[in-house]
C-alpha cells in the first residue's frame, strides 16, 4: 500500500478492558469518550496535508469510539488504515460489511486471556475473529507474553477457532507485578517464547511473504529481544516526517508525549519534519525500530522537500505558505 506518512493515533483513552499489563491505569481507561470532530471532518482534515496517511487506529479501544465504522468509512476513501482491537464490540460486524479490506493494513486482534475468562469473551473475540477473517481482512492474533501465557502455551494456542490463527506473542514489556520485563523473564519463559514464535511465523509464513512491508506493529520477531529490547535514543529516526503520533484531539507529536509539537490535524496547523533526526525520545518499541531503518532514513532533502516519492507535496507547500517553508528548512 503507497502512503506518504503514518501515523499512531490514538483515538479514545476509553476501554472496556482491564487487563493489569496495560500502560494506561483504569481511571483513565474508564474516561469518557469525547468526540473532536466528526467522520467527515477528520477525513477532510487528513487530506488538506497533501500526504496520503496509514493511519493506525488505537487506544483504548478503537472499534468502541461512538462513530467508528462511519470514521473509517471516511477515512479510507483516500487513506490505509491499521487498528488494533479486542474484537470485543459489535460495531466490527458493521465494519466488516462497509470497509474495504483492500484499504486496512492489518487489524491486530488482541486475545487477553486473562481478561477474556473473566468477562466471557472469546465466544465474541472469535465471532468477530472470523467475520473479518472471512471477508478478507488481513489480520492476526497477538498476545501479552506474560509467565502465566507462556506457562499455558499449548492451551493458548487452542483459544482462537479460525484455523491457522495461532497467538503470536508479544513481550511483556515495563512494571508488571513488581518485576521489569523484558529481563525479567526466566529461561524456561524464555525458551517457551521462543517456540510460540517460531510456530506463530510457520502460521502465518505466506501471510507475511505476500505482504509489502510487514504488519504496523509487528510481534513476529520479538525473541530476538528476550534479553531487553534495544535503546534508540540518538539514532537517526524518521519520526517526525515518516512517523507522527496524534493525540485524541488531533495534537501532532514527533512520538512520545516529551517531544515538540508539530501541530493540530483538525486546525490545519501540522507540518511535518524535513527530514530524519536523532532519536529524542522513547515510544513504542515497534515504530521505534521500523523509523530507524535504513528504508526511512536515507532519504535525501532536496529545495526542502525529501527526494523520491515526496513526502511534502509541493502545491502542500506552496498552499500553506512561507511559515511551513520556514519549519522545513530547519
Amino acid at each position: 500500500m503507497d502512503y506518504d506518512i503514518e501515523a499512531d493515533w490514538q483515538l479514545l483513552n476509553t476501554c472496556n478492558y482491564r487487563c493489569d499489563y496495560c500502560f494506561f491505569p483504569g481511571e483513565v481507561l474508564g474516561e469518557k469518550t469525547v468526540l473532536y470532530g466528526t467522520p467527515d471532518e477528520w477525513a477532510d482534515a487528513f487530506s488538506a496535508t497533501g500526504l496520503t496517511w496509514q493511519l493506525h487506529l488505537t487506544g483504548g479501544e478503537p472499534s468502541a469510539y461512538p462513530d467508528f465504522v462511519d470514521l473509517c468509512a471516511a477515512l479510507t476513501r483516500r487513506h490505509v488504515i491499521s487498528l488494533n482491537s479486542n474484537l470485543t464490540q459489535t460495531s466490527l460486524a458493521d465494519f466488516a460489511r462497509r470497509i474495504d479490506p483492500a484499504r486496512v493494513s492489518v487489524i491486530n486482534a488482541g486475545l487477553h486471556p486473562d481478561e477474556r475468562a473473566r468477562r466471557r469473551g472469546l465466544e465474541v473475540f472469535n465471532r468477530n475473529l472470523a467475520l473479518l477473517h472471512d471477508a478478507g481482512f488481513p489480520i492476526f492474533v497477538s498476545v501479552v507474553a506474560t509467565p502465566d501465557v507462556l506457562a499455558a502455551a499449548d492451551d493458548i494456542a487452542r483459544l482462537p477457532s479460525v484455523p491457522g490463527l495461532v497467538p503470536v506473542p508479544k513481550l511483556l514489556r515495563g512494571s508488571y507485578r513488581g518485576q521489569h520485563y523484558p529481563e525479567a523473564y526466566d529461561e524456561a519463559e524464555r525458551e517457551a517464547f521462543r517456540v510460540m514464535s517460531r510456530k506463530a511465523r510457520s502460521a502465518y509464513g505466506a501471510w507475511r511473504a505476500a505482504r509489502s512491508e510487514p504488519p504496523t506493529i509487528d510481534p513476529f520477531a520479538d525473541d530476538d529481544f528476550l534479553a531487553g529490547t534495544p535503546p534508540f535514543r540518538g539514532k537517526t529516526c524518521a519520526a517526525g516526517s515518516r512517523f507522527v503520533r496524534i493525540e485524541p484531539q488531533g495534537d501532532v507529536f514527533r512520538c512520545g508525549s516529551d517531544t515538540a509539537q508539530q501541530g493540530n490535524i483538525l486546525t490545519g496547523t501540522f507540518a511535518p519534519h524535513a527530514r530524519p533526526s536523532p532519536c529524542n525520545s522513547g515510544y513504542c518499541f515497534y515504530f521505534c525500530r521500523k523509523y530507524t531503518g535504513a528504508e526511512y532514513t536515507s532519504r535525501q532533502v532536496a529545495t526542502g522537500v525529501l527526494a523520491g516519492p515526496s513526502l511534502v507535496p509541493p502545491h502542500f507547500v506552496k498552499r500553506l505558505g512561507g511559515a511551513l517553508q520556514r519549519v522545513l528548512r530547519r
